[in-house]
């Protein structure tokens, strides 16, 4: 089966693009392995207390980055809990 110009560049992008992903699969692991606390499903109550936690804080002017990598959550979170 003969391919084509258009083909064979095709596959080549592909092949190319599967390189590139293998050469930095490494990379992600380490990613994984700094220092952010990895996120985990809490119960009802851990939940409200770190909600009640957050809300404490930030009323002294801890910045929400800061509370979202303690806790493991997106700073979008910290900024949705309210009273």
């Amino acid at each position: 089966m003969a391919l084509s110009k258009r083909q064979i560049a095709y596959l080549n992008r592909i092949i190319t693009t599967a390189q590139k992903m293998l050469d930095t699969a490494h990379l992600e692991d380490n990613r994984s392995a700094s220092g952010a606390p990895k996120r985990r499903r809490r119960s009802a109550v851990e939940a409200e207390k770190m909600r009640a936690d957050i809300l404490a804080k930030r009323a002294k002017g801890v910045p929400a980055t800061k509370l979202a990598e303690k806790y493991g959550v997106s700073t979008a979170y910290i900024y949705m809990i309210k009273e």
